[in-house]
């Protein structure tokens, strides 16, 4: 397998942590998706039409969703997670759906915006150019419905970071954040009995996404679930899925 992803990407995350938690042999393919943009590019269309990252690949099976591989590594996985239990499954499931409906990248930029002025400018330039980018190639593209879905949703992107109250939108997305976090079970050895679960796989990164942008003091210190993500942290399968607790901008502009 072939798991085209990008280092600071969350959802890139969730899909190594997916893989290597359910012992899963893959080859990284690291995207530099911030200066040089390969996720545009057209040998990476022809692989994702989303243009999107990750992507997994095996013998010309191709998943362009982190939800999809997330269920392909709890399906591999077997009885070794906890999604295998028919008691469990319905919960999990409900839970990782309320997962996803968590806009992430709205809260780790709402954040910067809100603690980094110079960003307020930046985004929406950078945003500009990618929609003026995808204008110029839509005209002679194979691919322009899936182009038309990306300028549509940068220029959604554009109207939120440039619109409104910074701070109240931000406080919407923390709300959000915690609404999901309340619905968890209380952890004893996992979230769901002993064995791992996909629960567990969403939860630790985004615990770790939290802890990245200041915002772990949604968490409660010293409560069951701080417990538990602490001990996750040790766990050989999370330190080699390259799990961002810190920016590490430095690694961007060396495009690693």
């Amino acid at each position: 397998m072939i798991l085209y992803n990008a280092s600071s990407s969350y959802y890139s995350m969730i899909g190594r942590l997916a893989l290597l938690e359910a012992s899963i042999p893959f080859e990284s393919k690291r995207m530099d998706i911030h200066i040089t943009k390969e996720q545009f590019t057209t040998w990476y269309q022809a692989i994702n039409s989303k243009m999107t990252v990750p992507t997994l690949v095996d013998c010309g099976h191709v998943w362009t969703d982190s939800k999809d591989i997330l269920k392909l590594s709890a399906n591999l996985a077997g009885t070794q997670w906890s999604d295998s239990d028919p008691n469990f499954l319905p919960d999990i499931e409900k839970l990782v759906k309320e997962h996803y409906s968590i806009s992430i990248e709205y809260l780790t930029f709402g954040k910067a915006l809100v603690t980094i002025p110079p960003l307020r400018i930046l985004v929406p330039r950078m945003l500009h150019k990618i929609i003026q980018n995808l204008e110029t190639e839509i005209v002679d593209s194979s691919n322009s419905e899936a182009i038309q879905a990306k300028i549509d949703l940068n220029q959604k992107r554009l109207a939120y970071f440039s619109e409104g109250n910074r701070i109240d939108k931000l406080d919407i997305e923390r709300n959000n954040v915690l609404a999901y976090l309340e619905k968890l079970p209380v952890p004893h050895n996992q979230l769901f009995g002993k064995k791992l679960s996909s629960v567990d796989i969403v939860t630790a990164v985004l615990c770790g996404r939290l802890k990245m942008i200041g915002e772990y003091g949604l968490i409660q210190k010293k409560s069951p679930l701080d417990r538990w993500f602490n001990n996750f942290q040790m766990r050989s399968a999370f330190k080699r899925a390259d799990i961002w607790l810190s920016f590490q901008p430095l690694r961007i502009l060396l495009k690693r």
